[in-house]
């Protein structure tokens, strides 16, 4: 069923029947759209807590020139557009190394290498949490200090990271649809076709918009249960 809107402006009236039966009609076509959004986010979110872990260990080192390229990649990472960065990899990465990317395997790298960056400084900040008695403690009685990192210190930054991390989760998860640009068929591509062929714009991206919504929501949530059983466990 319809709803009808009547807008008014510059002494003229406008109506709308808004009819969202155009996404019940189309919902496998949105829903395959979906399906590769959440492909890309989560590819792109595993790749870059790699990223981020090897960056935010990289950047506590004592060694000036290892730190120095950690720094390096932080500063160039969160300071140019998630945009630029993924038209950068479809074009200039395949000039620059001879590999040849599909479409989608070039925006979950450029995702994954701009979730690291903020990943990196999420790890750094949550080692440096960490009480540095309890470092001293453990190479006291004889542990590497990769032991250390892994027995000790990210146990306890974990806690302390997940709310960040989850935030960029999310942003990632919005993020996602900037592939839509290159041509990738997610869910604001299949979104932007239909509305155009249907010419129902209102409908359509409304819809996207509360899908969007509803998993953000979810991931918050998810967070947040999390932290209510690791404070039980406190």
């Amino acid at each position: 069923m319809g709803l009808r809107a009547r807008l008014e402006g510059l002494g003229e009236t406008l109506e709308y029947n808004f009819n969202f039966a155009v996404v019940q009609q189309n919902w496998g076509y949105l829903a395959s759209g979906l399906g590769t959004t959440l492909l890309v986010t989560a590819c792109s979110l595993a790749g870059g807590l790699v990223i981020g872990l090897i960056v935010g260990v990289i950047r506590l080192s004592r060694r000036p020139y290892i730190a120095a390229i950690g720094w390096a990649y932080v500063l160039v990472l969160r300071n140019t557009p998630a945009l630029v960065q993924l038209i950068w990899v479809y074009y200039c990465l395949p000039i620059l190394t001879g590999l040849e990317l599909n479409t989608i395997t070039s925006c979950i790298v450029a995702l994954a290498l701009h979730c690291g960056a903020y990943v990196g400084e999420i790890v750094r900040g949550g080692i440096l949490g960490v009480d540095i008695g309890q470092v001293e403690a453990g190479r006291t009685i004889g542990m590497s200090h990769f032991q250390v990192l892994r027995k000790i210190v990210l146990p306890q930054a974990i806690r302390r990271m997940l709310a960040p991390l989850v935030n960029e989760a999310v942003t990632i998860l919005k993020f996602s649809a900037l592939v839509s640009v290159l041509g990738v068929a997610d869910l604001m591509y299949q979104a932007q076709t239909l509305a155009t062929t249907t010419f129902r714009p209102l409908e359509i991206f409304t819809f996207v918009a509360l899908e969007y919504l509803i998993l953000c929501v979810i991931c918050s949530s998810f967070a947040t249960i999390l932290e209510r059983r690791f404070a039980k466990a406190d």
